[in-house]
């Protein structure tokens, strides 16, 4: 069958790869690792991303074809850590990504991933928004959260770069950054329902901070263009602002008028998992209120109508319109 010959050839390359490593080039290396990651060719179900679309070819020797590429991917990690410095930077994005893909973890393979990591601080300009998008995404997937890395790739995500990222690229970094834990100096420079305008930073304070700025940026777009983004991509982005606890009233209000307004998208289309994250992170920048208004006292911009405080300020936040229409449409 088309499968059986498809096999035959990836157990050739794998085989090919642990002979004689060194004699294939950087792009040769990254293209067979990246090949095998596509059609789930030796993935490990265990530790590998999202398991269920990973494998796209039959074998009749899974466990015999999974511990080959486990030999392989070993065989790579070594050779390759001996000489990033010669792959482009898309070589390292299609590297790293096979790897994370796969789901292949030793000791090998977390000098690779550090190795790659130095890579995007040391030559972070050789990256295009697809490469810092993907390399963001697999650091963060194989938890390697290296702080110089992830610094590096936010600087990109820039107010004046943004419109340069399409809108996976922008979702795949900003999840890796909250995924990673890498949040803005100001957690509430965005909070304009409850933080007077005196205690939140200026734009200038902003633009100082790398991951402050790259947040900012992305909020902005997917404000200005939400109906670029599909809704795995759009869920990202309300995910990572409310994993980080950072609120944002304006982008979580323009989410929803686009999910659930007159013309809206609507909910219909989201997964399971998709539209049980859209929730939590609408619910969870609900309960964040309640740690700013303990925090800001009598400074904090809450007249209260009676209403249990957590209500009252998705409401400021969203217009009660849109946060009873989100939840009860879903």
């Amino acid at each position: 069958t088309e499968d059986d010959g498809i096999v035959r050839v990836f157990r050739w390359v794998a085989k090919d790869l642990i002979d004689r490593v060194e004699s294939y080039k950087p792009q040769e290396i990254s293209n067979s690792v990246w090949a095998f990651a596509t059609v789930g060719f030796g993935y490990n179900s265990a530790k590998g991303a999202n398991a269920i679309d990973s494998i796209h070819v039959r074998s009749e020797d899974y466990d015999g074809d999974r511990e080959m590429i486990f030999d392989t991917l070993e065989v790579v990690a070594k050779n390759a850590s001996s000489r990033l410095n010669r792959f482009k930077a898309q070589e390292l994005n299609n590297l790293l990504w096979g790897y994370a893909k796969l789901g292949h973890r030793s000791e090998a393979a977390e000098e690779l991933f550090k190795g790659v990591a130095k890579e995007l601080a040391r030559r972070t300009w050789q990256f295009k928004s697809q490469d810092v998008g993907t390399t963001l995404w697999s650091l963060a997937t194989v938890e390697c959260f290296d702080e110089e890395a992830f610094t590096a790739g936010a600087s990109r995500l820039n107010l004046n770069q943004i419109r340069r990222f399409k809108p996976q690229e922008m979702s795949n970094s900003i999840w890796a950054m909250a995924t990673a834990g890498f949040k803005p100096l100001y957690t509430r420079a965005f909070d304009t329902t409850l933080v007077p305008r005196n205690m939140r930073p200026t734009k200038k304070q902003l633009a100082e901070d790398t991951f402050g700025e790259s947040y900012a940026a992305v909020a902005l777009e997917t404000m200005r263009r939400p109906h670029e983004f599909k809704d795995q991509e759009l869920k990202d982005v309300m995910w990572s602002f409310s994993r980080v606890g950072i609120r944002h009233p304006a982008l979580f209000k323009s989410t929803a008028e686009h999910v659930i307004g007159r013309e809206g998208r609507g909910l219909s289309s989201f997964s399971s998992q998709g539209l049980g994250n859209l929730l939590w992170s609408y619910a969870k920048q609900a309960q964040l209120s309640l740690e700013v208004i303990e925090a800001l006292g009598d400074d904090v911009n809450l007249v209260t109508t009676g209403r249990l405080a957590v209500y009252e300020t998705s409401c400021l936040d969203n217009g009660e319109a849109n946060i009873k229409g989100l939840f009860v449409e879903a």
